[in-house]
């Protein structure tokens, strides 16, 4: 009784499961997050398919935070040229359909370093808004680019 107990607990807590696009390790540094739906992936930005996707950015990036949004796919481009990004957590409010990306930004970087995130999502609109917070204070996009 006890094992199946535990097997039908596992069962139903196990059960949401996501079919996402299967990636090249290669080009994947880490899965940071996975939510129902939804999941972050830090991108190797030096891969030539992740290449391709910072030339929808352009050349002349300034410091910050952009966006691509293609279909079913965001990514989040974080630019630091004079200033550190570290501590990057998600957080997915399902009610409110809003992805909150949070960091820390302190004075002082390596010149010209990036950092690529790719948001999948099951189905397009999984959330309504992209909300970034620095510092604990609401922040904003540099630049917000559509396909």
């Amino acid at each position: 009784m006890l094992i199946g107990l535990l097997f039908t607990q596992t069962a139903c807590s196990n059960g949401v499961s996501i079919q996402h696009e299967e990636r090249n390790p290669e080009i994947v540094i880490s899965e940071k997050t996975k939510f129902e739906n939804l999941r972050v992936l830090e991108l190797d930005v030096n891969h030539e398919d992740n290449k391709k996707v910072l030339n929808v950015f352009g050349d002349e990036l300034k410091e910050g935070i952009y966006a691509y949004d293609n279909k079913n796919k965001t990514y989040i481009l974080i630019n630091s040229n004079t200033k550190n990004y570290t501590d990057y957590s998600f957080k997915y409010d399902m009610k409110k359909k809003i992805l909150t990306l949070s960091y820390t930004t302190t004075e002082g970087s390596i010149t010209n370093k990036k950092t690529l995130f790719l948001i999948e999502s099951k189905k397009k609109n999984q959330f309504e808004e992209l909300k970034l917070v620095n510092n604990g204070n609401d922040d904003g996009f540099v630049g917000v680019f559509t396909n």
